[in-house]
């Protein structure tokens, strides 16, 4: 494949028969059966990628793993109690439940993100875009189907996660704060069964001793594990979330063309890192994804994500400064962009949608 020039950025990358697609090329034989391509091998759009049997088993698990997830913590809180902020009266106020006359919508709790997100979203057929200005509306603005060939593709991803990542509501950590607050004033009995009933970071998530057999093989089990590690990640900007259907149940998930974008920010940080991973990994994942999204709208959602992202760096220094502004600030990203394209292994993928996704403002 031809390098790609920075005002061509991804034009041709997915016109059938022409531009081939490399799925990867990577230097490590281990990374072969990780992401079930042969090393090396170029795959144009018309060339059929499915799954590996012990990827289908994989994500067979993962779906049988979030429907226990979601059923022991619910990604709804349907809860008819009201939590509110009264900075006299200590960080929470827990109101009485509510009377049965007045109707009230449930709120979200949190959703799905990383692997596991990337699971579900090869068994579901399509999925619909929340409102992101308004995430507890549940409003579905938009519908768009998943071809088998993305399926198949984002299935080539299936592989055991050694930890639960997923993205908190702001009242979601409103209730876990009333949580933490009570530690003093209910008994430590209560204060345990109140813990269990959300998902913390480390340690305080599933079991092993209570995860059905069918749902583990989804999963790493360290031999001393005794709980699956929770791992709340951090977003930016509004909340990008899809309602997929998976076996009849529907997940809340992260943005499929969010997943491509935080795939990009986490390239930009850390690609020196593990550069192999990356190149097998980019690619496969940009071609499903512009089997569902045009390319413009690939590129915008990144180039808002990256903005995003760069404003709360830019919060987070003034905050620790305290300078009220009176100092500048280094934007993170153009320092990013250029150390990945100046590295040698780079893929022609990830060199590609970088150059287009252009100057950021």
């Amino acid at each position: 494949m031809a390098d790609l020039s920075p005002k061509e950025g991804l034009k041709n990358i997915r016109d059938e028969g022409t531009t081939p697609v490399t799925f990867n090329d990577p230097s490590k034989e281990g990374l072969v059966k990780e992401t079930g391509c042969e090393v090396g091998t170029m795959v144009s759009a018309t060339v059929e990628i499915k799954p590996l049997p012990e990827q289908a088993a994989i994500i067979n698990s993962a779906g049988k793993f979030a429907d226990y997830l979601t059923s022991r913590w619910s990604q709804l809180d349907k809860s008819r109690r009201m939590v509110i902020d009264i900075a006299d009266k200590g960080p929470n106020v827990d109101l009485p439940e509510l009377p049965g006359s007045i109707e009230t919508e449930p709120t979200l709790n949190y959703y799905i993100s990383g692997s596991l997100a990337t699971m579900l979203l090869a068994q579901a057929g399509s999925f619909s875009e929340i409102d992101e200005k308004d995430i507890n509306g549940f409003r579905e603005v938009q519908t768009r189907n998943i071809p088998e060939k993305a399926q198949n593709i984002l299935a080539t991803f299936a592989r055991p996660i050694g930890d639960l990542d997923f993205v908190t509501t702001d009242s979601y950590r409103k209730k876990q704060a009333a949580v933490q607050a009570s530690f003093k004033e209910v008994g430590e009995d209560e204060y345990t069964r109140l813990r269990s009933l959300y998902l913390w970071k480390g340690g305080g998530g599933p079991s092993f001793d209570e995860i059905p057999e069918n749902a583990k093989k989804c999963l790493n089990h360290g031999e001393n594990q005794l709980m699956l590690f929770c791992d709340p990640v951090e977003s930016y900007g509004a909340k990008r979330i899809a309602k997929v259907n998976v076996e009849g149940k529907d997940y809340y998930i992260a943005r499929p063309d969010s997943i491509l974008a935080y795939k990009v920010l986490h390239l930009l940080q850390s690609y020196d890192h593990k550069p192999d991973k990356f190149n097998a990994d980019f690619g496969k994942l940009l071609y499903a994804m512009k089997e569902i999204y045009t390319e413009e709208e690939l590129l915008q959602t990144t180039r808002q994500v990256l903005s995003d992202y760069e404003k709360a760096m830019e919060s987070c220094s003034r905050a620790f400064k305290n300078d009220g502004g009176r100092e500048s600030y280094e934007k993170h990203i153009p320092n990013f962009i250029n150390k990945v394209l100046s590295n040698k292994k780079v893929a022609t993928e990830i060199r590609g949608f970088i150059q287009a996704i252009g100057d950021l403002g």
